[in-house]
């Protein structure tokens, strides 16, 4: 297994498991697209430069062709600018404008802030987002920071647990999207 940055032909993949993630945060608009738009949204946008290691960082754990775990994550300060990208496409796909899938501040504007990190089910308690998690300094000097951020949903407590054995520590709570969710930070 690699960890590398992620290629655009494994968008896709990485697509199938931001998707999960997305299920789990009971976003309304997402009762408002079918999955066939979702996944095209998703994918043309995690196939843009900006998301391809312009202003983000999309990391995964490989096996040959086959992605086990995805981290997706950017500098707090380029959050707005990802959000533009994600929403240009919405006229392209013929997406009203009306549905709102991102809109709530999430990073802080001095920190990596770890937005997404999943690993395929079938590949869940190998330690691979442990693995990815400890690919976080690298990140760190990638972008020039030392602190890495992210959210935690109250209903997750295993995913807490993880963070948290990797050295992560509770900073506040936060409501996004009408959830609440702890905001961890680690230095590195």
């Amino acid at each position: 297994m690699q960890i590398q940055a992620a290629q655009t032909k494994d968008v896709p993949q990485i697509v199938d498991l931001i998707k999960v993630i997305l299920e789990e945060m009971e976003l309304p608009a997402l009762h408002e697209l079918s999955n066939s738009k979702l996944t095209q949204l998703f994918e043309k946008t995690f196939a843009s430069p900006e998301y391809q290691g312009e202003l983000a960082n999309l990391i995964v754990a490989k096996d040959h062709d086959e992605v086990l775990g995805v981290m997706f994550g950017y500098v707090g300060k380029h959050e707005q600018q990802l959000f533009d990208v994600f929403n240009r496409y919405y006229e392209e796909l013929q997406i009203p404008k009306t549905v709102v899938i991102f809109s709530d501040a999430e990073a802080d504007k001095d920190e990596w802030y770890l937005n997404s990190l999943c690993v395929a089910e079938t590949h869940r308690g190998k330690g691979i987002g442990t693995q990815l998690l400890n690919y976080l300094p690298t990140i760190g000097k990638q972008v020039h920071t030392h602190k890495i951020g992210l959210l935690v949903d109250f209903e997750n407590p295993e995913a807490a647990k993880l963070y948290q054995r990797v050295g992560f520590k509770n900073e506040r709570v936060q409501v996004v999207a009408g959830h609440h969710y702890y905001h961890l930070k680690k230095q590195v």
